[in-house]
């Protein structure tokens, strides 16, 4: 009896102290409440998060522009303001030239296999560079984008000037040399500057139409493969770093590679899908260079290609390591 006392009493003690608190990390999407990506992609990864972490970490989700929009995204998250965001990189200018290389033309045509690929390329090193204040969840690379106007132009052998709201230089280059006018506006304000005829149209994929109303400000819509774009879900770094080694793990259990290759996968679906129902609809019109007028264009954008790698150090390498993996 004697040797239970202690026993008991550590018991008691125990019981006293308080149970570990659940680690609750905000998730600003600064995505639209009703986009697909926020319902389908966003919504369901933290649900599988909690739902394995019960009690150890709960993923909270704020969907809109409150806590971060897609222009202040990586400041918000870089500065601390909220733990986790995502946002399109190419939009925050300077600050990603290795991930940029994903806006060249005529790269990729598969956002599930770009995904995965340019995930591989990060958890081999080759981006750590210039991703020192955050910690990336999961990624994609868009399906390519389309130049979406306001009204047809005479002819596909170039673009007459049309004003097109692009992001980053690589973009904006393509732009340039296909004789548009690339235009750098926040993509929360590109709904009222197309539809105040600021701007003409917007260089973005299919997949941007839902959630950003695309259909309702555009009607004529070129296909040429001539960028796309990385977006990507991260974490404050010092944050990420902090958090206990469970909770690390349960979060990489949903993320990572497979969420890269389920959200590439989603896009491919998803663009395809809007692009059905845009075909459909009374007014819009979609086209395709010609090929020869494909060729032209290829040809034209050359130089774009050439003055990544000449500005991006290790960019012979990075690009050749990419297209492997592609392969792969």
């Amino acid at each position: 009896m004697l040797n239970r006392i202690p026993a008991l009493a550590a018991a008691a003690s125990l019981a006293a102290l308080p149970a570990l608190a659940t680690e609750t990390l905000i998730f600003a999407t600064a995505s639209p409440p009703q986009g697909p990506i926020s319902t389908v992609i966003f919504d369901g990864w933290a649900e599988r998060i909690n739902a394995d972490g019960e009690g150890v970490v709960e993923i909270d989700v704020r969907h809109g522009f409150t806590m971060a929009n897609p222009g202040n995204f990586y400041d918000r998250v870089k500065d601390g303001v909220v733990p986790i965001s995502w946002g399109l990189l190419v939009t925050i200018g300077g600050r990603f030239p290795l991930t940029g290389m994903a806006n060249l033309p005529y790269l990729t045509d598969d956002a599930e296999t770009a995904s995965v690929a340019f995930w591989r390329l990060y958890e081999e090193g080759y981006l750590d560079d210039e991703y020192h204040d955050i910690v990336p969840l999961f990624l994609t690379v868009f399906p390519q984008s389309g130049v979406h106007l306001s009204a047809p132009i005479p002819s596909l052998d170039h673009l007459h000037n049309a004003r097109v709201i692009v992001g980053g230089q690589t973009n904006s280059m393509s732009i340039q040399l296909l004789d548009g006018v690339p235009l750098s506006i926040n993509p929360a304000d590109a709904y009222e500057a197309i539809q105040r005829g600021t701007a003409d149209g917007r260089f973005v994929p299919w997949t941007a139409f839902p959630p950003f109303r695309m259909d309702e400000i555009t009607s004529y819509h070129i296909e040429a493969p001539i960028g796309s774009s990385v977006g990507m879900a991260f974490i404050n770094r010092e944050i990420w770093e902090d958090l206990p080694e469970e909770v690390r793990e349960v979060i990489m259990r949903h993320s990572g590679e497979e969420q890269s290759r389920l959200l590439g996968r989603f896009f491919d679906e998803q663009a395809a899908k809007i692009r059905a129902e845009i075909a459909g609809l009374d007014g819009h019109e979609i086209v395709n260079p010609s090929q020869e007028q494909s060729a032209a264009w290829q040809e034209r954008l050359e130089p774009v290609t050439a003055a990544w790698v000449e500005r991006t150090p290790g960019g012979t390498e990075l690009l050749e390591r990419f297209i492997e993996l592609l392969a792969d």
